[in-house]
């Protein structure tokens, strides 16, 4: 047995003896309710998500042109240990728009952590981020099929937000949280005009077959990813 597998079954032994324990992050953070035990020498999560930005571009569209832009989606996907992926989707009023980035030198997170480890500093090793190459690609999708995934987005923060009500329940009844070790956080922007709503979540990790997820919501992420790459091809 290599040694992840013994690490995660250390971790699944934990979290069953212990309820009150719980691992969050794709990055092996692990803390209880109230103590929290971090690695040493690992980029923060705020760096991670400013190399992220440099890398993966959010600003879809200047200021003066959202007028012409109903909504855009930005879905991003941090694997703990597969390429990390980005995926702006956009309706305007005379058409639509899709595009992919994706890593194309593997884990962005652990890359960040070998440049902090030679740079000896945060700034240095995000700034170091800019050498990792990332593939953007076009892909040509129908406006009914985009309209459609608007449809099933909306559809499914209501399923989720209700999901998420009863975990809150869950806990304040007997104190226990499950989360998934070794998952990807979902990260989402929805700009509906001037607008801006953002989310990010914890869910089980991306699959290259299968849309994943606990939450309705991640798994439209994960069923829209798929697609996309089909798409693509």
């Amino acid at each position: 047995m290599t040694l992840r597998p013994l690490i995660n079954l250390a971790m699944g032994l934990i979290l069953a003896l212990a309820p009150r324990v719980a691992v969050v992050g794709s990055h092996g953070v692990l803390f209880t309710q109230n103590e929290r035990q971090k690695p040493s020498r690992v980029i923060s999560q705020a760096g991670y998500n400013r190399a992220l930005d440099i890398l993966f571009p959010r600003d879809t569209y200047s200021r003066d042109q959202t007028t012409r832009t109903v909504f855009a989606l930005i879905l991003r996907f941090k694997p703990s240990f597969r390429p990390e992926t980005q995926i702006v989707i956009k309706r305007k009023l005379d058409g639509v728009e899709v595009v992919e980035y994706t890593s194309l030198d593997g884990n962005i997170y652990s890359k960040l952590n070998d440049a902090l480890a030679r740079a000896g500093y945060e700034d240095a090793a995000v700034e170091m981020a800019k050498l990792i190459r990332v593939r953007r690609r076009m892909v040509e999708v129908p406006e009914r099929r985009v309209k459609q995934w608007h449809k099933d987005f909306l559809n499914s923060m209501g399923d989720s937000a209700k999901a998420l009500k009863r975990r809150s329940r869950q806990f304040d009844k007997d104190g226990t949280l499950t989360v998934a070790v070794d998952g990807t956080f979902y990260d989402l922007w929805y700009e509906p005009g001037v607008d801006e709503m953002s989310f990010s979540v914890y869910d089980e990790e991306v699959d290259d077959l299968h849309p994943t997820g606990d939450l309705r919501l991640v798994r439209w992420m994960n069923a829209v990813r798929l697609e996309i790459g089909k798409l693509a091809r």
